[in-house]
């Protein structure tokens, strides 16, 4: 009887052990977690006016992807208009110390003629923005 007791009470011992070392395991995952969760936080909104500006310009060069590589009857103002307002907003990413413009293909394009001949240049500017925005959160 004395060893059943024993045994049963070493049992409990080890259950309870265990269950405390689980505790304390989770409660260290819990922790990681939220303390990641506040970094993440904190680091976007530190930078949440940036990644709108880098996402805001690559919906525009992906936009006039679409536009020069579809049949669209669209004039040559309004593209033009759209090359304009998006190396508009290269360069004031470039001011701002985020690309660097003059190395970019798509600094030498005037016209959408231009840009006809230099079709790589807006996968390079989608590319680039894309690397600049993955960046924020390394």
């Amino acid at each position: 009887m004395c060893e059943e007791a024993n045994m049963i009470e070493s049992t409990l011992l080890i259950t309870t052990t265990a269950a405390t070392v689980f505790a304390a395991l989770a409660a260290w995952f819990s922790y990681t977690v939220s303390k990641n969760s506040l970094e993440f936080q904190k680091n976007y909104s530190k930078n949440q006016n940036l990644l709108n500006e880098l996402n805001s310009t690559i919906k525009e060069a992906l936009s006039l992807k679409l536009i020069m590589s579809s049949d669209a009857n669209e004039s040559n103002e309004e593209t033009t208009s759209l090359i304009i307002k998006l190396k508009s907003n290269l360069q004031h990413l470039s001011v701002t110390g985020i690309i660097d413009y003059q190395a970019l293909k798509i600094s030498s394009v005037e016209n959408v003629y231009d840009l006809a001949r230099e079709n790589e240049s807006l996968t390079e500017v989608i590319e680039e923005l894309e690397k600049k925005y993955n960046e924020v959160f390394k």
